[in-house]
């Protein structure tokens, strides 16, 4: 069984070989009429078709990889609006009127939030307040 430095070996000695081979008879020459061939081919309707369907599945991945940005800033801030500064130390057993004032000035946060991302969200995607009331 031959070992990995030996295949290294046998394979920088065929590169070598194929350096010398290239080097001694040169380069081989493109058919004459390969150029024309390419040129009519790249008019074709079909391969035209094909370039444009790639240049539109790129535009379509960066609409999907924006999207998913978009997603991970609404879901990070989502959750930093929604993870408390800081974890009591003791669960008390009945909500207190303090427990009932952070509860809801929590949900006015992360509403204001929430707004503020839909907003934004909304100004990225081209739409106007007066878009969205007329539907």
């Amino acid at each position: 069984m031959r070992t990995e430095h030996e295949k290294i070996r046998d394979l920088d000695n065929y590169t070598e070989q194929l350096i010398r081979q290239a080097e001694a008879e040169g380069l081989i020459k493109a058919p004459v009429h390969m150029k024309q061939e390419i040129m009519e081919r790249s008019r074709r309707m079909d391969y035209q078709m094909a370039v444009t369907t790639r240049k539109v599945s790129k535009q379509m991945q960066l609409f999907f990889y924006s999207l998913k940005v978009g997603a991970a800033v609404v879901t990070a801030l989502f959750l930093l609006f929604m993870v408390p500064k800081e974890l009591p130390k003791e669960m008390p057993a009945a909500p207190s009127e303090t427990a009932r004032q952070q509860e809801e000035t929590l949900n006015r946060r992360l509403n204001n939030g929430m707004r503020e991302i839909n907003q934004m969200l909304n100004d990225m995607m081209g739409l106007q307040k007066s878009d969205q009331m007329e539907d």
